[in-house]
């Protein structure tokens, strides 16, 4: 009997002992990984058991950004050919001559901005990229343009003139001289394609910050919600609000992100498209949704809208949220985010939030 019970004992032992080894084996792995990509530092970070089938998982997220990043460059380095033969670089070339059949991603893309443009009021623009080039933007020598090239160049912002045509997979820029520029939609988009090869991979969490672009796959490694700073638009370095975050992607423009000074004045890279000079009615605008190349679009639309048009067009989109800083430093979100945002704003704003 004692013998059987020793028996029992030993195995009871080895068995626990087993359990202990797997456990110790599946503890939460983190894997981080950075790279310089479209014009900004993209940092991935995901959680799991097996670094080997995360790491797997990250390079195929980046190279998904890097793929959009090849079809949408606009602005291929001096003296180089890389990426001349991209999408949006052949629909320029061929303004005003013919259609151009595009990657499917491309015209997805074009069909998302061109269905925002009249939303927005004009406020979002593919076809800006006259103006860009003309203000140096994408390139190393940002300038003041003088204030006749500027309206000699709004001639070719034209967003009705770009076609589409769904059964060919085409574009056509229905003028010589016209533009496009995706750099208010590519690096969001790219965003979501990496998230959506993670989970290809079956990750189950995961953080990508691209440069403002910011996008989260379920929980963090607690199992709560993430916690995303917002930059204080006022003094580097410092956060204005902490946002909570599950599941969705939260992208900021700012005039502090990309800028050049002159004259003792800044002007940021946000241009306009009904004026052709850089947006003056925010300093910072996040838009909160489920998907980072729609939230790209809009942050950048809604920096070049005053605040209460803004939180009007908030209201016609389900499932969209906005938080925003004026030029004026009002402070206002929309209903949506109450419970969900920390403000740590000091003297230098005004919490404007009656609504």
């Amino acid at each position: 009997m004692r013998k059987r019970r020793l028996i029992w004992f030993v195995l009871g032992a080895l068995l626990l002992g087993f359990v202990g080894v797997s456990l110790y084996f599946r503890r939460p792995v983190e894997y981080r990984s950075d790279q310089f990509l479209m014009d900004t530092l993209v940092s991935i970070r995901v959680f799991g058991t097996n670094e080997e089938a995360l790491r797997k998982a990250v390079g195929e997220a980046y190279a998904e950004m890097h793929r959009i990043a090849d079809l949408t460059d606009n602005f291929p380095a001096e003296g180089t050919t890389a990426n001349r033969e991209s999408d949006v670089n052949r629909i320029n070339e061929m303004a005003g001559v013919k259609p151009v059949r595009v990657d499917q991603d491309v015209f997805t893309m074009l069909e998302l901005a061109k269905s925002y443009h009249d939303l927005a009021d004009g406020a979002f623009d593919v076809t800006i990229g006259p103006v860009m080039r003309l203000w140096g933007f994408g390139g190393n020598s940002p300038h003041v343009p003088r204030a006749a090239d500027i309206m000699a160049s709004l001639v070719f912002v034209d967003n009705a003139r770009l076609v589409l045509n769904r059964k060919e997979q085409t574009a056509f820029l229905g003028k010589s001289g016209m533009a496009l520029d995706l750099g208010a939609i590519a690096k969001g988009y790219a965003t979501e394609k990496a998230l959506q090869a993670l989970k290809r991979n079956g990750i189950k969490k995961a953080l990508i910050d691209a440069g403002g672009n910011i996008r989260v796959l379920g929980t963090n490694a607690g199992g709560e919600a993430w916690r995303i700073g917002i930059k204080n638009p006022l003094k580097s370095g410092d956060i204005l609000a902490v946002l909570s975050l599950k599941d969705s992607a939260a992208v900021t423009s700012g005039d502090y992100y990309r800028y050049f000074e002159s004259g003792g004045r800044r002007y940021n890279h946000i241009l306009n498209p009904l004026t052709g000079y850089p947006a003056a009615e925010n300093l910072s605008v996040t838009v909160v949704t489920k998907d980072a190349g729609l939230a790209d679009i809009l942050s950048t639309a809604f920096f070049v809208l005053n605040a209460e048009k803004v939180l009007e067009v908030v209201e016609k989109l389900e499932g969209v949220d906005v938080f925003l800083v004026t030029v004026d430093r009002r402070i206002l979100y929309s209903p949506g985010l109450k419970g969900r945002i920390e403000l740590r704003a000091g003297a230098d704003f005004h919490n404007d939030q009656s609504r």
